[in-house]
């Protein structure tokens, strides 16, 4: 879990400081980012932000796409979404490593605000675009972003459900060759 988390907060990421298991996590997760960021469904989903905000379009899409996970998950897992990020983040907060700054004020935040469960409102999604706004260091019109999911919110979600479905296969054929 930690290992999926980790290369959203640092490229740098030092082989002999963690665990083969969190290693395997941080593969994982370059698998998937990779895998994503080339397939011709993402691409499509990326199309359909407007011109004013193509430029954030990997990061919107990449978004909006949790927000149909949070919103669907009953389809994809046994356990409920509520039940699973509470699981997450217990996790998550006694893993006793080295973790970049960054992630540990994130880790320690998570909760507090239930950012994984409000992914499923239009509003969490609002909260979660605009905060990461605000992350970026120059002047943006990532601001108030959600109205792309708004005004796609269908064809969105059909790319969502077409794209998981193929991820998942990849995954596990991904896991297959470990």
């Amino acid at each position: 879990m930690v290992g999926n988390l980790l290369p959203d907060f640092t490229k740098q990421i030092s082989e002999e400081a963690y665990s083969a298991e969190v290693i395997q996590g941080v593969r994982l997760h370059r698998f998937i980012d990779t895998y994503t960021d080339t397939h011709p469904i993402v691409t499509q989903s990326k199309a359909r932000i407007s011109s004013q905000r193509r430029r954030f379009s990997p990061i919107l899409v990449d978004i909006f796409y949790d927000h149909f996970l949070a919103l669907h998950w009953e389809k994809y897992s046994s356990n409920p979404l509520l039940e699973s990020t509470q699981t997450y983040y217990a996790y998550l907060l006694k893993a006793d490593m080295p973790l970049p700054t960054r992630l540990r004020e994130s880790i320690q935040r998570m909760p507090k605000i239930e950012l994984l469960y409000n992914y499923r409102t239009l509003n969490g999604i609002a909260h979660a675009v605009d905060r990461v706004a605000a992350r970026i260091r120059f002047k943006n019109n990532l601001y108030g972003g959600v109205e792309e999911l708004e005004n796609n919110f269908t064809a969105l979600e059909a790319d969502f459900h077409l794209f998981f479905e193929e991820l998942q296969d990849a995954v596990k054929k991904y896991q297959e060759t470990l």
